[in-house]
């Protein structure tokens, strides 16, 4: 049943509950009023009548008089404006009572809702970041892994031409892979491949967006600099601001604005050969996903560097 007709029958329903009523008080009177008055021509229908028309005239009254004593202005009555002495602020509250109470329930499911939807505006915006985060962090995984296939291609190309400068230009192709996975923006990140010299310094053997100065001139000793540092630890070291960091002071401070820096060893096994070091120009610009990441390329750089060896002999 639909909700108009279910208002329709609670009318009707209310109305034969009325005239029940009316008639079975109405008899009752009639019976009383002849036990009294047995030559009374009055009758049932009479007396509803006059119950109906007390009831109408009382309840109009009532509803009336809550009117009058809650209204402000003046009264009209026919053609005079009489000044209402009997409205009084505390009828009107009263009067109102209900209303406000039922604006007061609806303001405060309105505020309710208005919080329910807020709540989950800002639970979508969390889950909108959380999703752009798996899906950048997905991409960045797709092309390490396309990364890693170019360079292994790369790598037995360079081998099949025999080529006596494949080890620097496998490098080359390194330091070019190695930014592209890193979790911050990379256009401003710079790289190098430091291995281990005849003199036993690091010397650097590749290098991207670095100071030409830097590439001919920048050699440590074992614990000597950052790279120096990475070389004496055998442990991958990151640092978010280069500023606070000891390994950069004095005649080892940069020669070029970076302001942070990730250094992995180069290893075969357990013996440092070379460090790969990525720098950024912004301070905080590496997590530590990166270090994970990073490690992969400077195992390549060792499988480069153990061919050569193997080759010199």
């Amino acid at each position: 049943m639909s909700k108009f007709w279910k208002m329709v029958v609670s009318y009707i329903v209310a109305l034969i509950l009325v005239l029940t009523i009316y008639i079975g008080i109405s008899e009752l009177y009639l019976t009383i009023h002849k036990w009294i008055f047995e030559n009374s021509d009055l009758s049932v229908f009479r007396i509803s009548q006059i119950i109906g028309i007390v009831a109408t005239v009382l309840i109009s009254t009532i509803a009336l008089a809550k009117e009058i004593r809650a209204y402000p202005g003046n009264v009209s009555i026919g053609a005079t404006n009489l000044p209402n002495f009997m409205y009084h602020p505390d009828f009107e509250k009263l009067h109102n009572s209900s209303f406000l109470k039922d604006r007061e329930k609806l303001k405060a499911k309105i505020n309710e809702q208005e919080q329910y939807n807020e709540e989950l505006l800002d639970e979508l915006e969390r889950k909108d970041l959380e999703f752009e985060q798996v899906a950048y962090i997905s991409d960045i995984f797709i092309r390490h892994h396309k990364n890693a296939s170019r360079l292994v291609r790369s790598l037995l190309q360079l081998l099949n031409e025999g080529s006596p400068y494949w080890k620097w230009e496998f490098c080359n192709n390194i330091l070019d892979e190695c930014v592209t996975i890193l979790l911050e923006d990379r256009a401003d990140k710079s790289s190098t491949i430091y291995f281990i010299n005849g003199e036993n310094k690091l010397e650097m053997f590749a290098y991207n967006r670095i100071e030409f100065s830097s590439s001919r001139n920048r050699k440590f000793k074992k614990g000597e600099g950052f790279a120096g540092y990475i070389w004496k630890t055998g442990e991958t070291e990151l640092v978010s601001d280069v500023l606070n960091s000891p390994h950069f002071k004095g005649a080892y401070a940069p020669r070029h604005e970076y302001g942070s820096i990730l250094g992995v060893p180069i290893k075969i096994g357990e013996k440092v050969v070379g460090v790969l070091c990525v720098q950024s120009e912004d301070i905080d610009e590496f997590h530590s996903d990166d270090e994970r990441t990073v490690i992969f390329y400077a195992d390549m750089c060792a499988l480069a560097h153990f061919y050569d060896k193997i080759n010199d002999r």
